[in-house]
């Protein structure tokens, strides 16, 4: 029984928190059902501002990674994200 508590512990450890990325583009998400489209694409917008914020600081390509998803994708999703809903100004 003292194997299967360690081993419980050691999959709740090498479970990640959700990164800003993720939480911002699940809120978008989340805005876009609601019907509260102001602040969905200030959340797409933010998301892309974010990307944007760490390639300029950090070098990084849009193939590196941020919380485990490409550069590229992030970008997607956020842009699809204001495109697929109408959202683009």
């Amino acid at each position: 029984m003292r194997l299967f508590n360690i081993e419980m512990k050691i999959k709740v450890m090498a479970k990640k928190d959700k990164g800003i990325l993720t939480k911002t583009y699940a809120q978008a998400k989340q805005a876009v059902e609601q019907g509260n489209l102001d602040h969905a694409r200030d959340l797409f917008d933010f998301g892309i501002l974010k990307v944007a914020d760490k390639r300029f600081n950090e070098g990084l390509s849009v193939d590196e990674k941020i919380e485990n998803v490409k550069v590229g994708v992030w970008l997607e999703r956020f842009w699809y994200g204001l495109e697929n809903n109408n959202l683009l100004l």
